[in-house]
């Protein structure tokens, strides 16, 4: 089949081949159906429960105020600037609901879109290197993985840190081809260069490590010869330079709390305030986690990794091109978790950069695991998947009861209800994959596989819902707001970050004077520290002195606390409102208590 595909050289008119792998078959209707499958997988559900706290409400939070301040340079939060992240994630929200209006399906659309993305391009890779069978596995390995499903699910940064992070390692193989073709060397800066306007500096560096470790691992000096780093460098600075220089303007001392506080003080657990504690782990626990995001393929990681380094140690010859490839894969996949493993401020979800190139391994291993050389293990993988299947359904059925003592799923006790019937569909799919590969029919075992998990992730949807409670103040302001009118003054207690109110900022929408601001009690608790943002202090904190006088105001006023503060907590006493205050008990809303002062008590009581 023909193998080449032609671009101009940047520079001059000569003309470069670009080899693509083993031929390039026609899209067929299986490769629609498979695509469109994991798209519909994607967006099933995602406008159907409230935004989760703290991560959603700031996300979703940012890029509303964008749209209703007209402001797309200085990210905002409950009304002030909200400097940690760069503005790509904020923007694309943003667009969504300018698009489609405010609504948790309009925030989490985008992210859908990532999700779907990055399927795509995994399927484009792995069909590049083995073939249209290979891409369709490919695809559905991503797109039901367990962390893929769930942060396409939630508003998170770090999936389309992920796609990009793909995105680049696919762009370096394709100039690592052919070093001297200067387009494809641009496309793979262009891609840094997003993904710092992504996530910051580490969306430059792990692609960098690659190309470094590729270069080393292979012996392969020309590659860095070749790489041309001054276009290169203009290229990631033209992309990011704009934004930074206006946002500098506009909030002066942005940069440098950006790379002193957000990224050179984050890699030694220096970083104020500390408020992502919730989320960090241990090493050991950081790799179990890994291993969760890409289930349940890392039942099937043994041969996986074999295949991998085996196709990886090829070093001329036709297959050259693919082994380059899955060299690049096999260091996309490892560096993004073994980087964290040393450092204190791993968190749980800095591992998923590994999933997407894994996915892409994987799904070479899948097409070549019916060859005969290929027999053992096979078969091993076929036992791990009945093994575990049966072990994963028996034990869905029984882990409510030994769940359902924890605090939040106490508060939310029907998510309990979704475990087992999910549990079912995870470890029958097992069961089923397992026989069929003992029969060497790799591609019904995969469907076998991939069908009923995506049903159950989809039915598990409902799960999102009935937690909601606990994680979102949707429930909350729902049934006060319209009682309490568009001038009430909302205060919070504070959390470990100020997503929380974002939140309810956006479901409380906006008055006359523009979106309304939900009040932060200042603290000195080490469990609710502000940020220490460049420039004025930020609208959104308060103090005790303020909070009395607002408290005698003849103007409804609510006091929430902390929502992660769980009832059996006795080391952080509720900051409580000044006197005379009154308890308001409504349903569903978690752990949080309502403090009502004497407006708020008067307008509620005229409601009934």
């Amino acid at each position: 089949m023909a193998e080449s595909a032609t671009h101009l050289t940047a520079g001059d008119a000569s003309v470069c081949t670009i080899p693509t792998g083993p031929g390039q078959p026609r899209v067929s209707f299986w490769d629609v159906a498979v695509l469109g499958g994991i798209f519909a997988a994607l967006v099933y559900g995602i406008g159907s429960y409230g935004l989760f706290e703290p991560h959603e409400g700031h996300f979703a939070g940012v890029g509303r105020e964008m749209v209703l301040n007209h402001d797309w340079i200085t990210p905002r939060l409950d009304g002030a600037p909200y400097l940690n992240k760069p503005p790509l994630f904020y923007w694309m929200i943003a667009a969504s609901y300018s698009l489609f209006g405010f609504s948790e399906w309009a925030a989490r659309f985008p992210q859908a879109l990532i999700g779907w993305a990055g399927v795509c391009l995994a399927w484009k890779w792995a069909r590049d290197l083995w073939g249209a069978r290979a891409g369709r596995a490919a695809a559905g390995i991503l797109g039901i993985s367990a962390g893929w499903y769930l942060f396409s699910h939630q508003l998170l940064i770090d999936e389309l840190l992920c796609v990009l992070h793909l995105a680049s390692l696919y762009c370096l193989w394709r100039a690592v081809k052919k070093p001297e073709c200067g387009r494809e060397w641009d496309y793979f800066y262009a891609t840094l260069g997003l993904s710092v306007m992504a996530k910051g500096l580490v969306g430059f560096a792990f692609p960098v490590a690659v190309l470094f470790a590729f270069a080393i691992v292979k012996k392969n000096g020309d590659v860095l010869r070749n790489c041309r780093p001054v276009s290169g460098l203009a290229i990631i600075v033209a992309i990011v330079a704009p934004w930074v220089a206006f946002c500098e303007m506009r909030n002066p001392g942005f940069l440098r709390y950006v790379l002193i506080n957000e990224h050179w003080n984050r890699i030694f657990d220096r970083r104020w305030p500390p408020d992502y504690n919730a989320s960090k782990t241990s090493w050991h626990m950081f790799l179990v986690i890994a291993a969760v995001w890409i289930a349940p393929w890392c039942f099937f990681l043994p041969q996986i990794a074999t295949f991998s380094i085996k196709n990886a140690s090829r070093w001329s010859g036709n297959e050259r091109s693919t082994s380059d490839a899955v060299a690049i894969l096999l260091l996309g996949a490892l560096l993004p978790t073994l980087c964290f493993v040393p450092l204190p401020s791993r968190l749980i979800y800095y591992s998923l950069p590994t999933l997407p190139p894994f996915a892409v391994l994987a799904g070479g291993w899948w097409v070549h695991a019916s060859l005969p050389n290929n027999r053992r293990g096979r078969q091993l993988a076929a036992i791990v998947a009945i093994v575990f299947g049966i072990a994963i359904a028996i034990t869905g059925q029984v882990v409510g009861s030994l769940l359902k003592d924890i605090a939040d799923l106490k508060a939310a006790p029907e998510t309990l209800n979704y475990m087992p019937g999910f549990a079912l569909y995870i470890g029958g799919g097992l069961v089923a994959c397992g026989v069929l590969l003992f029969a060497r029919k790799t591609g019904a075992a995969l469907l076998a596989l991939c069908l009923p998990i995506a049903i159950g992730e989809a039915s598990n949807t409902a799960g999102f819902s009935a937690f909601d409670r606990v994680r979102s103040s949707k429930r909350m302001v729902a049934a006060l707001d319209q009682k309490l009118g568009r001038d009430a003054i909302w205060i919070t207690e504070g959390t470990l970050e100020i997503g929380s109110p974002g939140a309810t900022a956006f479901y409380l929408g906006e008055n006359a004077k523009g979106p309304r601001v939900v009040y932060i009690m200042n603290s000195d608790s080490p469990y609710r520290r502000p940020p220490s943002f460049p420039g004025k202090k930020p609208v959104y904190l308060t103090d005790d002195a303020a909070l009395k006088t607002m408290w005698q105001l003849n103007v409804p006023v609510i006091y929430v606390t902390d929502f992660l503060r769980t009832p059996n907590r006795r080391d952080d006493p509720i900051r409580l409102p000044p006197e005379p205050w009154y308890r308001v008990d409504i349903p569903d809303v978690g752990h949080r208590q309502i403090f009502a002062n004497p407006a708020a008590r008067k307008a509620l009581e005229a409601q009934r």
